[in-house]
């Protein structure tokens, strides 16, 4: 990549950094100036500049007019958009997983489900989007689909951060509800059922997001 910085460096960087913005620290619309934030994290500038340019990759950070950047900050309309390639996307792939998904997958749905649960209640974003991920990864790992998997991680790349930008508490609750009754299903081995269950939840959401921008 023609630059002499250790990838595990600008990796951490660029965790730590989006974990405060996940988690609050670095809130929407937030200054990202990089010469303030290498002080603050004891490091040079180069390896921050890297960790900026792939937050923005990420949606996470936004450039501003004269060359300004700050922590996104995302509207009704983006967060249907993001919210609409996600369903696409996780539902396309959890119709093929499904059927495949064990007694020990299931468990652990139900388990990282509880974990998304709590992190909600309690405004855990961090936590709530760590909990997220890993649900979505059994769902990856049982599809076993390379293809999948690639679209798949390129869409949570862009747009599962994003969304915890924008929170809505007031869904919360379809958002959770549909997810246990997914895991529910699928406990019955009703996997057909479990998909469309995902697949209602998204739109459900969508729409409620949807109807708060009109």
């Amino acid at each position: 990549m023609g630059s002499d910085i250790p990838a595990t460096r600008r990796a951490a960087i660029s965790r730590q950094l989006r974990d405060e913005i996940l988690a609050g620290e670095l809130p929407p619309g937030a200054p990202i100036k990089d010469a303030e934030l290498a002080e603050r994290l004891g490091v040079s500038i180069t390896p921050v500049r890297e960790a900026v340019t792939e937050l923005m990759t990420e949606g996470l950070i936004e450039s501003l007019p004269n060359k300004r950047r700050r922590v996104a900050v995302l509207d009704e309309l983006h967060a249907v958009q993001l919210l609409d390639v996600l369903g696409v996307v996780l539902v396309a792939v959890f119709e093929r997983s499904a059927a495949q998904l064990g007694q020990d997958d299931v468990e652990a749905m139900a388990a990282a489900t509880e974990r998304l649960d709590g992190a909600l209640q309690a405004g855990d974003m961090l936590a709530a989007h760590t909990a997220l991920r890993e649900l979505i990864e059994i769902i990856l790992d049982a599809a076993d689909h390379d293809e999948l998997r690639a679209v798949n991680e390129h869409v949570l790349a862009r747009s599962l951060g994003r969304l915890f930008l924008y929170p809505r508490e007031d869904l919360y609750s379809i958002w959770i509800d549909g997810w246990k009754e997914a895991v529910a299903l699928l406990r019955r081995q009703e996997p057909d059922a479990a998909v469309q269950r995902l697949r209602q939840v998204f739109w459900i959401v969508t729409e409620e997001l949807r109807a708060g921008h009109m």
